[in-house]
This record gives C-alpha cells, sequence and structure tokens, in this order.
C-alpha cells in the first residue's frame, strides 16, 4: 500500500514578469502627447491667439473688390485674428459695383472700394467713417521686350536707378501711336513681331476702378493734360474710344493673367496697380533668390494713385480701420505686400525692397499728377465706352 501525503496544496503568486518597461510603453505615448501639446501652447502665446477662447473673437462683415487679396493673405487674417477680429469676405466683382444706387454698403461693417473716386461717392451717399491705410499707383505692367520697343520708340524711358525694372512711359505718346493704328511690329527696329494695335489692356471701367481710372488717365493725355470739362467729355470719348474698343475689356481686374504662365499670350502690356507688381517681384526674391526680370513696370509720366478707402458703419468696423492705420504688424504687412502707407504712416516700400536687393520705382517722377475729370464729365465717358448694362457707376 502506497501511503497517501497529507501535505496541503500549495498556492504560489508569480511577481509580473518586467514591470518597468510595462510603464514605459504606457508613460512614452503620454510623454509624446504632452509634448506635442506644450509646443501648441507656446505657438500660441507667441502668435498672440491663446487668450482667443476667453476674450472671444468678432467676427466682421466686409465687402471689397480688388483688396480682398490683403485681407486673404494668411498673415494678414493672423494679425487680425491675434486681435480678436475674422473677417468674413464678400467679393463685389468690381470697386464700382459697390457704388451703384442698388447696392446696399451699410449692410456690412464696412466696404473697401479700390480707389478714392469710388469711395468718395459711396461716402457722399451713405456715409460712414473712412480710413486711410494705404496708396498704390496706377501703373502699366509689361513684358520686358515689349517696354524697350516703347523706348526705341521714344515714347518710353529707362528709370536711370531702376535696374532696367522700371520705365516713365510718356502717356500722350504712347495713345498718339494707339490713335495713328500702329501695331507692336511697326515700331522700326523695336524686335517685335506682334501685328496686334499698341494698347495697354485694362479692366472695364464699368466695373473696376482700375479700368475707370485708366480711362482718366488716357483723357487727361488726349486733352492736352487738362481734365475734359463735362461739356468736352463725350468729343474726348469719341476720340480715345478706339484704345478701349480694340482691346475687348477684362472684367474687374487683370493682374492674375499678366502674372500667370500665359500672361505674355494674353496680356503683354496690362493695367494693374503696382502693390501687384511689387508683391509678386517679392514673393519670387524670396522664392528664387532673384527677381524676374521678364515682367517690368512702366509709370505713367502723368501720375494717379488709388487710395482705397475702408467706410466703417459700424464699432466693428471701424477698430478693423483703425488696425490698419496703427497697428505696426499690419502696417509692416501691406509694405510687404507692395502697398505705399500714405497718410496711416512714414514708413516707406522702398525699405522692404532694398532688404531683398530690389530696387524701387519712381510712379511721380516729373510730379505732374493726372487731373481726374468731375464726376459727371467721367461718367459720360464711361458710358460712352464701356458697356454698362445696369447703368454707369458714377
Amino acid at each position: 500500500m502506497v501511503a497517501k501525503s497529507s501535505a496541503e496544496p500549495s498556492l504560489s503568486i508569480l511577481e509580473p514578469s518586467r514591470p518597468v518597461f510595462r510603464r514605459k510603453r504606457f508613460l512614452l505615448p503620454f510623454g509624446i502627447s504632452a509634448g506635442i501639446a506644450l509646443v501648441g501652447v507656446v505657438a500660441l502665446l507667441v502668435s498672440g491667439a491663446v487668450a482667443l477662447p476667453f476674450r472671444g473673437v468678432t467676427v466682421v462683415r466686409a465687402m471689397m473688390a480688388s483688396k480682398v487679396e490683403f485681407f486673404s493673405d494668411a498673415e494678414v487674417r493672423r494679425i487680425l485674428m491675434a486681435n480678436g477680429i475674422q473677417v468674413h469676405l464678400t467679393d463685389s466683382g468690381g470697386s464700382t459695383e459697390i457704388a451703384k444706387e442698388r447696392a446696399d454698403p451699410t449692410s456690412f461693417d464696412f466696404v473697401m472700394p479700390s480707389g478714392q473716386l469710388t469711395a468718395r461717392q459711396i461716402h457722399d451717399r451713405v456715409g460712414g467713417t473712412p480710413f486711410y491705410p494705404f496708396t498704390t499707383p496706377l501703373v502699366i505692367a509689361a513684358f520686358s521686350d515689349y517696354a524697350r520697343a516703347l523706348a526705341h520708340a521714344g515714347v518710353a524711358e529707362p528709370q536711370s536707378d531702376g535696374d532696367g525694372l522700371y520705365y516713365t512711359l510718356d502717356m500722350a505718346e504712347f495713345v498718339g501711336l494707339t490713335l495713328e493704328g500702329k501695331t507692336w511690329k511697326g515700331i522700326e527696329g523695336g524686335g517685335l513681331t506682334s501685328e496686334n494695335q499698341i494698347i495697354a489692356q485694362s479692366p472695364d471701367p464699368c466695373r473696376a476702378y482700375s479700368g475707370a481710372a485708366y480711362l482718366a488717365v488716357v483723357a487727361f493725355a488726349a486733352n492736352d493734360r487738362r481734365a475734359p470739362t463735362e461739356a468736352e467729355a463725350l468729343a474726348v470719348a469719341t476720340k480715345i474710344k478706339p484704345l478701349f474698343e480694340v482691346e475687348g475689356q477684362f472684367g474687374a481686374g487683370i493682374g492674375r493673367t499678366f502674372f500667370g504662365p500665359d500672361g505674355r499670350t494674353f496680356a503683354p502690356v496690362s493695367v494693374i496697380y503696382e502693390h501687384q507688381y511689387l508683391a509678386y517681384q517679392i514673393r519670387t526674391e524670396e522664392r528664387t533668390g532673384e527677381v524676374d526680370r521678364d515682367r517690368v513696370l512702366l509709370y505713367p509720366d502723368a501720375h494717379h494713385h488709388a487710395e482705397p478707402w475702408l467706410i466703417a458703419f459700424s464699432e466693428a468696423g471701424e477698430q478693423v480701420g483703425r488696425l490698419l492705420q496703427e497697428n505696426p504688424d499690419l502696417q509692416r504687412r501691406a509694405l510687404e505686400l507692395g502697398f505705399r502707407l500714405g497718410r496711416a504712416g512714414s514708413a516707406s516700400v522702398g525699405t522692404v525692397l532694398a532688404e531683398r536687393g530690389i530696387p524701387v520705382g519712381n510712379p511721380g517722377q516729373g510730379d505732374t499728377e493726372a487731373y481726374v475729370a468731375k464726376p459727371a464729365a467721367l461718367a459720360t465717358m464711361i458710358g460712352e465706352l464701356g458697356d454698362c448694362p445696369s447703368g454707369v457707376p458714377l
């Protein structure tokens, strides 16, 4: 017989193996997440946006035309957000659309037409508080061989300190070439093969401030450097009509076409604003280390500076206007986007260009300002030259 063991069965409790590594697997992702969160908080502190959830963000409704590009800029939006402002943009499709009788600018916190002619009309009609954050000259942008051809014809002259990027254009002579029916190929020794008539393609004066302002500059040049009176307006419009009929007019703007890859084909000589050209060259230099020498600027010898007014109809709109006129970060960004500060400050766009080794042009060489016809006379010319289906805007 085998004796049975009377020993009780034992219960062994085993220590868990490698506990240290289990804790590490738990803590590692937590540590990474915490680090990312810390970096995010630091970034928010630096940008000034960390306090926004606590103080609230004011959404401001605005209508504008070409200056939509300024408020769409990521840095401008960041600076505004750091100051508790978010601008909701409505593109009017052209500054003169805002000025029409059927439009109600006061339904927005602010509007921002592209120039003072339209802005003054809006302000006279519905009031509001105007602000004047920056200016930008009206210019003619061209591919360099077209500018050299005009210089060869004695119509344009390179600016001495412009390093080949800037010219001064004799507007009366330029208008004369078109009225003579001269083609680019017809400039003897100019080196061009284009059989198109010599013109600068411009936006529709019925819709775009730049189109109406260019019409005024041409009328001034064609009228012996005098703004046409109401009595003269129809005759002057009839005289310069070929400049606007031969091209077919663009809509509210032409800058994107000129700077696009097919610019030489569709818009080799175009009416734009100086800030569009300077902003393009700043971006090009930052991206490639050099400027685009194939695109140049022609400053009309009788100049016109467009002054976009911000017209506020609410306290929120006024807050944006004050920021644009007083905030140093927004002023600096405006310069980086090619604007001149005008009444808003003393800093110069030349400073921003010099930092990048880009020469600055002189829009007022000769100091002659193109006086714009009075609203009634300008409206007569626009009505004669433009196809305004909903009425002349001025």
